[in-house]
């Protein structure tokens, strides 16, 4: 899934929104505008055509031609502005009185066939508007179409009433525009100060993930809250370097530690092997010297009891015989316990072979 990044975000939630409520106010706003100064030219527009058409009642019913062209181009000239042409037309839709001869009078009769309103109407076209009102004889009795005396038809000229909404468009949507400058650049400074940052601290933090403990967060930031953030970021870095420091310290000082240790027990082994080797070599000189001695000893022993024994043939008293078979037992016992000690020493010997022997095997292994 795309995730959205920061900027994304600061475009979505400040420059986007700005534009969307700017413009539409400045739609909105302009045409409002568009709409009172229609509403303002209609207004206007009826308030010089209906006292007109009061003012010509007096003038068309006694034939007063030149009384009423004074009186429309009076107001013509005081309106020339936004009017174009006024005319006034008979019943039988005949030009009574025109404030100007041009070729929008044709424009401003009623075409034939239509009845004369009776009330003001308009016409509108891109470029103009023609307000038609009746003439009318109040002090008649009649309420119809009999009391109509002819009409008033005013031309209006839009094009400076365009040319006003348009400059209004204009300068709302300009006024829009900057305002969307002025929040994109804004935006793009916030984006700037806070993007950039945020990056950097989010490089440095990979590069504590990756063991380079000695990264940092470094520039000067504007928003007080990166900042902290920044300073959180290098102490936690700091941490972790004075706690790797201190955890390679405790190994190699464990490491040392177990060195010397080894090396002594090396010493002890050698030490021990040694003694080991000078009490063997002890066992063996005693039980060589027991075995010998032991040999050097029956040997005489079987001649004493050998001797004895054949003196024991010959004739004896019983004193002597008592005396010889003393001695043949006692010589006896001595040559059980002489051989006992030389079986002890064989043993002793054979052990000691045989401990030999399982050392080198144990060494070899």
């Amino acid at each position: 899934m795309h995730k959205i990044s920061l900027k994304d975000w600061v475009i979505l939630l400040t420059i986007l929104p700005t534009a969307l409520i700017s413009f539409v106010l400045a739609g909105y706003f302009s045409y409002s505008r568009s709409v009172e100064l229609d509403e303002f030219l209609n207004l206007r527009a009826q308030s010089i055509i209906e006292p007109l058409a009061i003012t010509s009642k007096d003038a068309l019913i006694n034939n007063s031609r030149e009384k009423l062209r004074t009186i429309i181009s009076a107001a013509h000239r005081s309106q020339s502005n936004i009017i174009k042409t006024i005319a006034v037309f008979t019943l039988d839709n005949q030009v009574f009185a025109t404030s100007a001869y041009n070729g929008n009078i044709n424009l401003m009769r009623i075409n034939p066939g239509m009845n004369i309103p009776l009330y003001t109407q308009t016409e509108k076209s891109d470029d103009y508007i023609i307000f038609r009102t009746p003439i009318m004889d109040e002090n008649s009795d009649k309420t119809n179409d009999a009391s109509i005396l002819g009409y008033v038809s005013v031309y209006i000229d839009q094009s400076r009433i365009k040319f006003k909404q348009q400059n209004q468009y204009i300068f709302a949507f300009s006024i829009a525009f900057f305002c969307v400058l002025l929040s994109s650049l804004l935006a793009l400074k916030l984006i700037q100060n806070v993007s950039k940052p945020i990056n950097s601290m989010v490089q440095a933090i990979d590069r504590l993930r990756e063991g380079k403990l000695e990264s940092r967060v470094s520039g000067r930031l504007v928003i007080g809250e990166l900042n902290f953030l920044k300073k959180g970021i290098n102490a936690i870095a700091q941490s972790l370097a004075n706690y790797q420091n201190e955890m390679q310290g405790s190994i190699d000082q464990a490491t040392i530690d177990l060195r010397e240790s080894l090396e002594q027990y090396e010493i002890q082994n050698v030490e021990l092997s040694i003694a080991k080797k000078k009490s063997q070599d002890a066992n063996k000189i005693k039980s060589e010297f027991l075995a010998n001695m032991s040999h050097e000893l029956r040997t005489p022993l079987n001649g004493v009891i050998g001797f004895t024994r054949q003196v024991l043939k010959t004739p004896l008293s019983n004193s002597q015989r008592d005396y010889l078979q003393t001695i043949d037992r006692s010589a006896n016992n001595l040559l059980t316990i002489i051989n006992d000690i030389l079986d002890f020493s064989k043993l002793d010997l054979w052990k000691n072979g045989n401990r030999k022997h399982s050392f080198f095997i144990a060494r070899v292994n």
